[in-house]
């Protein structure tokens, strides 16, 4: 009995020596949490933060973020909160019935919840209507596609506690009218996927993803083609699909949600389908720039945006640039606005039902602006801009600085250039209006 005590003992001792022998030696290895989260960065000793506390606190959070087996006991601690309680660690995740997942913006939009009212609603159909008009002179071309939204695919599957009683008014609908009454070529996903629910022999949307499927992303692509092909009146590329793969083995996107709750224990998906993409160009691959959110990703991140167009990029959020060059990303507030829309010949805007109450994520007011800054020079005002940049370029020292600039954007020396010159043009005039 006292040999099995003492084992029991050593046993326990053990136990807790486990983390941190883990932590040290990297064995067994770990798999990390899935999602986005900052890990605390290690403090460094000094004898102000000693004195104050703050080295101890700091160093507190990084041990308990940093402590063995962490991720695996995360998960255990989440599984337990949602096979228990019905409760998801992951921030803005839903689950719904029969262990579908949503994200909360998405069941916003299906409500009309962020609804941006009628008037916003018309200022950025005027200003895209706008916009297509001055792009069609220069035989460049805008396009809108509003992707569908999960929960207005699966409605059924929303908690109850979720759902509304008011029928309020939703922003896919309302931007899909207002931009077809100005003539603004757009794409209205939601009616369409909601239509072909029933018939579609292939899933649509995943049950545990909040992305379309691959399947979904072909249809709405072809869809796309087909519009950069008659609002330009010429041919770009033959689309299809086959050999569709339909299996329990699914790929990224199609569980993003379930690997962001960080649990153990596997969802019961059903299978989805995965599409060959057969991309064949008919002429000389357009330009095209596409200003979307994460529903893009699958598109630009497979590769087959490259396969289907030319010099393209995608305008992340609107944040971040990402060339389809594979060039490292580049800032938006680093770039020429105007002469990046005029390199390209087509303009499309993506974003999903989700998103549309932040529609276009200031592109459309920072383009509408750039335009009418354009639009409004004079033949004095070009005239200056020339010398400025011809004293831009005589001066070595100026030279050096915008080249430098240039490097720490990650841009052409001639953008930036024209950055500069443009910037003392604007410069100018505004102090010849207060002298």
């Amino acid at each position: 009995m006292k040999v099995m005590r003492k084992a029991i003992a050593t046993s326990l001792i053990a136990i807790l020596f486990l983390p941190a022998i883990q932590q040290f030696t990297g064995f067994p290895k770990v798999s990390g949490l899935k999602g986005y989260f900052e890990l605390p960065q290690k403090p460094i000793v000094t004898a102000k933060g000693i004195y104050q506390g703050t080295y101890q606190e700091s160093l507190n959070n990084w041990l308990e973020h940093h402590i063995g087996y962490r991720p695996d006991l995360v998960r255990l601690y989440n599984q337990f909160r949602y096979s228990l309680f019905d409760t998801v660690a992951a921030q803005s995740v839903v689950r719904g019935k029969e262990g579908f997942l949503y994200e909360i913006n998405y069941i916003k939009a299906l409500f009309g919840q962020d609804y941006v009212g009628d008037d916003q609603v018309e200022k950025h159909a005027a200003r895209l209507s706008d916009i297509s008009h001055w792009l069609s002179l220069r035989n460049k071309y805008l396009i809108v596609l509003l992707a569908p939204g999960k929960a207005s695919f699966f409605p059924e599957y929303i908690p109850d506690r979720y759902r509304t009683s008011e029928i309020n008014k939703r922003n896919d609908f309302a931007y899909a009218r207002a931009l077809t009454d100005k003539g603004v070529p757009v794409i209205h996903g939601n009616p369409w996927f909601s239509a072909m629910r029933d018939t579609s022999r292939y899933a649509l949307f995943p049950k545990c993803g909040i992305h379309w499927s691959y399947y979904g992303l072909g249809l709405a692509f072809d869809s796309l083609i087909n519009t950069m092909e008659l609002v330009s009146g010429r041919r770009w590329l033959d689309f299809n699909m086959k050999r569709i793969e339909v299996t329990h083995r699914l790929r990224s996107p199609d569980r993003d949600l379930w690997e962001g709750l960080n649990i153990i224990m596997k969802p019961d998906d059903f299978p989805m389908p995965y599409p060959e993409f057969n991309l064949q160009k008919t002429a000389v691959a357009p330009k095209v720039m596409v200003v979307a959110d994460s529903y893009y990703w699958q598109w630009f991140g497979s590769g087959y945006a490259t396969e289907a167009f030319g010099e393209h990029s995608f305008w992340y959020y609107n944040e971040q640039i990402y060339p389809g060059d594979g060039s490292p990303p580049l800032e938006r507030k680093n770039v020429d606005l105007l002469l990046r829309v005029l390199d390209n010949d087509f303009v499309i805007i993506l974003l999903t039902d989700a998103n549309m109450y932040r529609f276009g994520f200031g592109f459309v007011e920072q383009l509408h602006e750039a335009i009418q800054q354009h639009e409004s020079l004079t033949e004095s005002d070009l005239e200056e801009l020339q010398k400025i940049i011809a004293g831009i370029r005589s001066s070595t020292e100026w030279m050096n600085t915008v080249r430098q600039k240039a490097m720490d954007r990650g841009i052409s020396e001639e953008e930036m250039l024209r950055l500069d010159a443009f910037w003392v043009l604007q410069n100018n005039k505004q102090q010849q209006k207060h002298e």
